[in-house]
């Protein structure tokens, strides 16, 4: 639970610095999510479903 909030308050933090840069965070933010979204997420389900797998065969 402490992990999602150190993640969102990094985000945010993220968030505030870009705009005070003026660069479009918004966007940069929303691409990372999505890069996340595509490349990350699927192989923490992969290994989720790995160690599901071993828990059930041991």
């Amino acid at each position: 639970m402490k992990y999602s909030l150190y993640g969102t308050v990094g985000l945010v933090l993220l968030f505030l610095v870009l705009n005070f840069l003026n660069y479009d965070a918004f966007a940069f933010v929303v691409g990372f999510i999505e890069w996340a979204t595509r490349y990350l997420l699927p192989w923490i389900a992969l290994y989720w479903f790995v160690q599901f797998v071993k828990s059930k065969k041991g």
